[in-house]
C-alpha cells in the first residue's frame, strides 16, 4: 500500500493543492490554524481504506450518535456507494495547537473548544466547495443542523438534501488515509493528556476539473 501511494504522489495522482497557516480571531483568543488540501485525481485510491467491519464496531462500541442520527451507522450509506458517482476527491486537514487553549484549566473542556472551531471552519469550506464544483462532501463528525435529530422519534430526516455523512460514518479509516495520503499523523487526548495538535477532516468528492490556485484562494478567504 505504502508504494503504490508513494507511486501516485509522484505521477502527480495525488498532490496538495492547499497549505497555509493562518490567524483566527475568536471571542476570548487568536489561535492559529494550519490548512492542509489534497487532490486525489482517481477516487477508487480510496476505496483501500473502506473498512467496513473494523469502523461500524468502533462506531458503536464508542459513539453515542450510533443508531441515534440519521447520519450515523447503521444508516449511513457506505463509502463505495457514494463514490462511484464521482471521479475526484479533495481531502482537507485542518489543524491547531492546543497551546492555544492553555489557560483552559480542564483539557477535555479546552480540546472540545478547538475541536469546535476546527469543525466549523472545516464544515462551511467543504459546502463551499461542495456547492461551487457540484460535488459531494463528507465531513467532520455526525450531522449539526437539527438541535434534536428526528431519528430518535423514527421520522423521516428533516433536510435530506442538507444533511452530510462523516467519513468515519461512510466506513472509511480516515486515521489512515491522513498518514497515508497526506503524510499529516493524527493525535488524540488520552490518559487525560492533550495532544500537541488536534485536527479535523472532511473531503469533497468531484468530476469537475480543480483550479487549485483559485481553490486555495477560496479556501484561506474563508478562514
Amino acid at each position: 500500500m505504502c508504494r503504490e501511494i508513494e507511486g501516485r504522489r509522484q505521477c502527480g495522482q495525488i498532490r496538495k493543492i492547499i497549505d497555509f497557516e493562518k490567524s483566527r480571531m475568536l471571542k476570548n483568543r487568536t489561535i492559529a490554524v494550519s490548512c492542509h488540501g489534497y487532490l486525489v485525481e482517481d477516487v477508487s485510491v480510496l476505496n483501500a481504506y473502506c473498512e467496513m467491519d473494523q469502523t461500524k464496531n468502533a462506531c458503536e462500541s464508542g459513539c453515542i450518535n450510533y443508531g441515534k442520527k440519521w447520519s450515523c451507522p447503521p444508516y449511513s450509506r457506505r463509502f463505495t456507494d457514494i463514490s462511484g458517482h464521482y471521479r475526484k476527491a479533495v481531502l482537507l486537514v485542518f489543524r491547531t495547537k492546543m497551546e492555544y487553549y492553555s489557560d483552559v484549566k480542564n483539557k477535555y473542556t479546552a480540546l472540545k473548544a478547538a475541536n469546535v472551531t476546527l469543525k466549523s471552519l472545516i464544515e462551511k469550506c467543504a459546502r463551499m466547495i461542495e456547492k461551487q464544483e457540484n460535488g459531494y462532501a463528507l465531513l467532520s463528525g455526525s450531522c449539526r443542523l437539527c438541535k434534536k435529530c428526528s431519528c430518535r422519534s423514527k421520522q423521516k430526516c428533516r433536510k435530506p438534501d442538507a444533511m452530510r455523512y462523516s467519513m468515519e460514518a461512510t466506513m472509511l479509516n480516515v486515521e489512515k488515509i491522513c498518514s497515508g495520503l497526506a503524510g499529516i499523523k493524527l493525535q488524540w487526548y488520552q490518559n487525560g493528556t492533550l495532544p500537541e495538535y488536534t485536527s479535523t477532516v472532511s473531503m469533497v468528492l468531484l468530476n469537475d476539473e480543480v483550479k487549485p490556485e483559485e481553490l486555495a484562494d477560496k479556501v484561506y478567504h474563508m478562514i
